[in-house]
């Protein structure tokens, strides 16, 4: 059962739609909905709750109910790992990584810079798969030994041969070339190895949507014989197609081809707004209050209308373009 949750991908992102973000604002930010477990070489580690749910579910409704949440903490430990993987190499180079969460659709580890260097991403991408094919081959023997040994070991035999199972569908399945997950991201650090990295995240898009629309297919194709499993697959379609496109509007907005820059550039000079200010921020700054309204006749200097003038333009009735307010 936990090979359906396993199988789905995994990938790390860049923070507000590719833009670089301060990391003393992002540490303070976690996930919607998710639970701090503890850290890591630093790194926060946060589990969403709807994986909690999803996990005491899928424990409910086990024949051993302790042998399926041994496998479910094993499991999503090789996810962890994997992640863990992603975020130690991106360290190296000195990136800052915000935190690493997982959730119904794997792990994800939250950066607060990802720069356009395609031997930078290309070494983070392939850590994560390359860490869960080690792992699978240091477990190999352990199988084999317990596979071919004493038959009074049943319980490593099972979870020698899942753990090597797991990590080789969580390896495999992450180098599919679906962009934004490790296998787009290796393709986009090599289309983008000659400096072009709009044109390689367009090119690596483009890859992906075609992958997800294969998995989407085989997903509906294949509903009466995996069930669930085959739905998982759908998901797995649409959030690469979704990813994929915020992805590469983030890409075109740093390097200034942002179909929307022109109304930005508009917004800002009318309502003061800087485009380097969250909106949602600036929505919620106070205002200025305009001026109150003058009381009596308006002089010369005054701004305004006097409340004769609001008056007579109450009672009057034909076109205001024509209309002055000095008439009686």
């Amino acid at each position: 059962m936990l090979a359906r949750v396993l199988r789905l991908g995994s990938e790390y992102t860049a923070l507000d739609r590719g833009r670089i973000a301060p990391f003393d604002r992002l540490q303070g930010t976690p996930v919607n909905g998710s639970l701090k477990l503890g850290s890591v070489f630093g790194i926060t580690i946060r589990v969403h709750f709807l994986l909690i749910v999803l996990l005491g579910l899928l424990v409910m409704q086990a024949h051993d109910a302790l042998l399926a949440a041994l496998l479910l903490v094993m499991g999503f430990g090789i996810v962890l790992l994997h992640e863990l993987a992603h975020s130690l190499v991106a360290m190296r180079f000195g990136l800052r990584v915000v935190d690493i969460t997982l959730w119904p659709l794997g792990g994800m580890a939250r950066m607060s810079t990802m720069p356009e260097s395609s031997r930078i991403e290309g070494l983070i991408a392939v850590a994560g798969p390359l860490l869960n094919f080690v792992l699978a081959g240091l477990s190999l023997p352990v199988w084999l030994w317990a596979a071919t040994s004493d038959p009074a070991r049943p319980l490593l035999q099972i979870v020698a041969g899942q753990f090597l199972l797991w990590n080789l569908s969580l390896g495999g399945f992450n180098l599919l070339p679906a962009f934004p997950m490790d296998g787009g991201r290796i393709l986009r650090s090599f289309l983008g190895r000659k400096g072009n990295w709009v044109l390689a995240t367009l090119r690596a898009v483009r890859v992906g949507r075609a992958v997800a629309l294969l998995l989407a297919l085989f997903g509906v194709l294949t509903i009466p014989w995996l069930g669930m499993q085959s739905i998982l697959f759908i998901f797995i379609a649409l959030f690469v197609g979704w990813a994929g496109t915020q992805e590469l509007s983030a890409v075109r907005a740093r390097h200034g081809e942002d179909p929307l820059a022109a109304f930005r550039e508009f917004a800002a000079r009318a309502t003061g707004w800087s485009q380097t200010q969250p909106a949602s921020e600036f929505a919620r700054a106070p205002q200025p209050q305009p001026p109150p309204p003058l009381s009596g006749d308006r002089g010369e200097d005054a701004a305004g209308f006097s409340e004769k003038e609001v008056e007579r333009l109450e009672r009057y009735r034909g076109p205001l373009r024509s209309y002055r307010p000095e008439e009686s």
